[in-house]
């Protein structure tokens, strides 16, 4: 199935403790463990269903003695999960008995993680996964966490963040809200101040929307330029091709496509298991692995 969004890609300090909560809370299959293109001494760790499908992924840098983060003109912020119907009952009780607060609000569970990144539980009109992309763990395949859902873009200036979607790719804002499908939607919120975003732990560094293929991409990338967007890069990660584009308010938004995907470096069945390198990246194993920041 055609998922919106592709992934979400946070920041942490605390790679332990960041495994645990998304994988044994969470019940997300640790897919990937790997390194920050950009950085090769930064571990990127990412989760998703059993299979890392896209729209099912959220990822992290870690980032040793990363400081507190402050959310102030601009920022990406929240991470909307959908739930299979009649699973939220199942989810308040392990978060209570994981002694994690939560508010419940009619059909979804308001929470925050070790970093305080917002989450939220949306319990939606839809069945259990695919038994093939349930991950083999203690939570019950029919409860267990659909997808991505949903995000937060905060800014001053959000009628520029509205025109930049409309105008690239015809989406429409309605009172704030956009609306990519029947479950799955961008929420725009103010802000009112002129103090600097500084990123810290659990910022946000950029939300990602699926595309069809690289055919589709390169499409969207000549759009783009021809509409004059801030344009930081085209890139080949290796697992899939990325666009990135800064919009107005200066939030990254990544546009990336639906394959080749996880199993390029490592088999489905151990996905997660051991430090992956894509191909381009295998012959740097050695200088990588003795120059990496360690785990905390």
């Amino acid at each position: 199935m055609f998922a919106p969004i592709h992934h979400i890609s946070l920041l942490t300090r605390f790679a332990e403790r960041n495994h645990f909560f998304y994988t044994t809370i969470l019940g997300l299959r640790f897919v990937k463990k790997t390194v920050n293109q950009e950085n090769h001494k930064m571990l990127h760790y990412y989760y998703g269903d059993y299979a890392g499908t896209p729209g099912s992924v959220i990822t992290f840098f870690i980032v040793p003695a990363l400081g507190r983060r402050y959310d102030n003109d601009s920022f990406l912020s929240t991470i909307g999960l959908k739930i299979p119907k009649g699973s939220l009952d199942f989810w308040a009780q392990r978060l209570a008995d994981a002694q994690i607060k939560f508010v419940k609000e009619d059909n979804l569970l308001h929470f925050t993680d070790e970093d305080h990144v917002d989450l939220r539980l949306i319990e939606v009109e839809q069945g259990p996964l695919e038994q093939n992309l349930q991950v083999k763990n203690a939570i019950p395949g029919d409860k267990q966490i659909l997808g991505l859902s949903s995000t937060e873009f905060h800014s001053a200036e959000l009628d520029k963040t509205a025109d930049f979607f409309y105008r690239l790719l015809g989406w429409k804002n309605n009172q704030g809200r956009i609306q990519l499908n029947e479950t799955d939607f961008i929420q725009l919120l103010p802000t009112e101040t002129t103090e600097k975003t500084r990123m810290g732990r659990g910022s946000m560094d950029h939300i990602a929307f699926s595309v069809n293929d690289e055919q589709a991409l390169d499409k969207l990338h000549n759009k783009a330029q021809n509409q004059g967007w801030n344009i930081e890069k085209s890139v080949h990660r290796g697992y899939f091709k990325s666009l990135y584009i800064k919009e107005p308010g200066g939030m990254r938004v990544e546009f990336a496509t639906l394959s080749p995907g996880f199993t390029i470096d490592e088999p489905l069945n151990s996905l997660g298991e051991h430090l992956a390198l894509p191909p381009f990246l295998e012959e740097k194993r050695l200088e990588i692995e003795t120059t990496i920041y360690k785990e905390q």
